[in-house]
């Protein structure tokens, strides 16, 4: 087969964006494993993260964007997620789980930790690495419960970054996937080489930004000076359902806000995530009349009212994501690779 050099990417500048939502992050890792098959086709020895110049994930995707820039093959990715579903979201009787739900998150995030960190050490030489251990550039968006404020947590790839780079990566993935109601908001201290300190009350960069798309549009204009015409931006989705608030005569209260399942939260992520494709469509839509436009190729899957829930374990749910996954495959990764091998004039 004749190599194409399709990581010689000239003046282009890729964005790989993923999506926040729990276990659906199966979704967007199947469709990085197939794509990240195909391109070995062409270029055998290349890594994922070789194609892309800066990685965004919120939440699950946090989860995702820092295994990439590890260097951790997607298909392990997919893995990671099918067999510890059920030690991440164990399962517990309806009654318990609603009684434990009052006074404290449904899920301890130790579990969790615990195999962010192992992952990610295997990838790092047995080492937990830190954010300056990862092989491309890397924004991660975290709500800072303890400044009250927005946090985008970073690689060291601007001078004005002078602190994230010291942040162990698995404190980082876990910070940003700490869901209100589903897990406690994430404390830590980091002790290394760089420095010390403490991250107070980290919670779910998907309040803010669930879709990370627009950060990544951001720092790649605003921050590393690119021009939007020179950006190249793939945008992985989650899944998202249709959220339907069906007229009762009961009013709307605590229990059908939160428990079982917690609606509010699912609205706030999935409302976020599509005001952001909004967002991005209208920017380059505005672009395009300026002859400015970017390439944007957004890969989402539409559950209409049968959306499995983010804290999903059974079998065949995490079977039927994957599946989902591969069928976003099918349908979208000839074009991303036909985005990817554009050059610098947009021309195949």
């Amino acid at each position: 087969m004749e190599v194409i050099n399709i990581t010689d990417k000239s003046k282009r500048f890729r964005i790989l964006s993923i999506d926040g939502g729990g276990i659906r992050g199966i979704i967007p890792a199947k469709v990085l494993a197939d794509l990240e098959q195909q391109l070995q086709q062409i270029e055998p020895d290349k890594k994922l993260h070789e194609y892309f110049d800066l990685v965004c994930g919120t939440s699950t995707g946090a989860i995702l964007a820092i295994g990439i820039a590890l260097g951790i093959p997607a298909k392990d990715l997919v893995k990671f997620y099918k067999e510890n579903a059920n030690a991440i979201f164990p399962k517990w009787y309806f009654l318990t789980r609603q009684a434990k739900a009052l006074i404290s998150p449904i899920y301890s995030n130790k579990q969790l930790r615990k195999l962010l960190k192992t992952i990610y050490s295997g990838a790092n030489n047995g080492i937990p690495p830190l954010l300056n251990d990862l092989k491309v550039k890397v924004c991660i968006p975290a709500f800072n419960g303890g400044t009250g404020e927005i946090n985008i947590l970073k690689t060291r790839h601007h001078p004005d970054y002078t602190r994230d780079y010291k942040l162990p990566a698995h404190e980082v993935a876990l910070s940003s996937a700490s869901a209100p109601v589903y897990f406690p908001p994430h404390s830590f201290e980091y002790d290394n080489e760089f420095g010390s300190g403490a991250n107070i009350n980290m919670i779910d960069g998907g309040i803010f930004a669930n879709n990370p798309t627009l950060v990544g549009v951001l720092e790649a204009t605003e921050k590393l000076g690119k021009d939007f015409k020179d950006l190249q931006i793939i945008s992985l989705g989650t899944g998202r359902g249709r959220q339907v608030i069906k007229k009762h005569w009961l009013p709307k209260n605590f229990w059908y806000w939160f428990l079982p399942k917690p609606r509010l939260l699912d609205i706030t992520l999935d409302s976020q995530a599509k005001i952001t494709e909004s967002y991005i469509n209208f920017i380059n839509s505005i672009l395009s009349k300026q002859e400015n436009s970017f390439d944007y190729q957004r890969v989402q899957y539409e559950f209409g009212n049968d959306l499995i829930a983010l804290n999903a374990s059974k079998k065949n749910d995490l079977d039927k994501l994957e599946a989902i996954g591969g069928e976003l495959s099918k349908k979208h990764i000839h074009n991303i690779i036909k985005l990817i091998k554009k050059d610098s004039h947009g021309e195949l």
